[in-house]
């Protein structure tokens, strides 16, 4: 099970809620709050949810064969998976502060045509190599598939799961020597590849093909060969649509909004968020091992305390 847990401090009151992933992607639970918010301060309702799903539909008739797809890279049945060896390794949950300013800097640095979210992947994804040396670093981004599946913005209300997860692993001794904008130019590359209508309509026929059970996505794993003893996984998770201004309880705009992601298994999960301050300042919530904490928290100016 997954849970996710979103966090706003409003006046001199704190709102919490979960969500179940299995559920819902934090996009639809973004529909939910505004519309819990309207209606607590008596504001006409939003825009009704949709829970059409002949717009995930497979293919007819199904392809006869789905291995080999990228679908079937990123993905894979849950009995496929080892079962654990022990216990997850530790973690820590952490919240920060980014400056608008550093972010800015980031994505000037990551090179031209990198957005801000593949520039910090990039980033963060080179602070575990510093973090752990003799491993291989894999390093997932979660891409919302609504406006490759529907351009027309059809799935704009759709109420789901409509995600994937591409990754990319490197050894973290040549993570050490890449230059930012090459380690942002390959994170830039396998999103794109899985950011098309054509790999979600693959991803629905694959889950189709083997329905009913499970499947988990590579990228939480730690898979792949490379250098050292063994991989260590990050999953990247924007949520820089969280709606923080219209999610007003009747008690004015939040001074603080935070996810929460008590992820049980090994992999790291980083989330930002834009800041309730707004001035396109970040609030960036870490669920992961205190080594990779450490050296983020070493660095001179990126990673602040939030003011709450």
């Amino acid at each position: 099970m997954s849970v996710q847990v979103t966090k706003f401090r409003c006046g001199g009151a704190v709102v919490g809620c979960t969500f179940d992933h299995r559920i819902c992607d934090a996009y639809s639970f973004n529909m939910f709050l505004v519309a819990w918010a309207a209606a607590a301060r008596g504001a006409p309702a939003p825009p009704s949810p949709s829970f059409n799903r002949s717009l995930l539909a497979p293919s007819i008739p199904p392809p006869s064969c789905t291995a080999g797809t990228l679908a079937d890279r990123l993905f894979v049945p849950v009995s496929h998976v080892p079962p654990p060896t022990g216990p997850p390794p530790a973690a820590v949950n952490r919240i920060y502060h980014v400056a608008a300013a550093d972010v800015a800097a980031l994505q000037a640095s990551a090179g031209p045509g990198r957005t801000k979210l593949e520039s910090f992947t990039a980033h963060l994804w080179r602070l575990y190599a510093r973090a752990f040396t003799a491993h291989s670093c894999s390093m997932g981004v979660v891409v919302d598939g609504r406006a490759r599946v529907s351009p027309d913005g059809a799935m704009k209300p759709y109420f789901g799961n409509v995600l994937t997860i591409p990754y990319g692993v490197i050894g973290a001794g040549e993570l050490r020597g890449m230059a930012l904008a090459d380690v942002a130019e390959d994170v830039h590359r396998w999103v794109s590849e899985a950011a098309t209508g054509e790999h979600f309509g693959e991803l629905v026929d694959w889950v189709e093909a083997r329905r009913p059970e499970p499947t988990v996505a590579r990228a939480y794993l730690g898979v792949g060969d490379g250098e050292g003893a063994g991989v260590v996984a990050c999953v990247v998770s924007s949520g820089m649509r969280l709606p923080v201004g219209e999610v007003d309880f009747g008690w004015g705009v939040p001074a603080f909004a935070s996810y929460h992601f008590p992820w049980p298994g090994g992999a790291g999960y980083v989330m930002p968020m834009p800041s309730a301050r707004g001035g396109g300042d970040w609030v960036v919530y870490v669920h992961a091992a205190p080594e990779l904490v450490r050296i983020m928290e070493e660095e001179p100016t990126m990673f602040r305390a939030p003011e709450i």
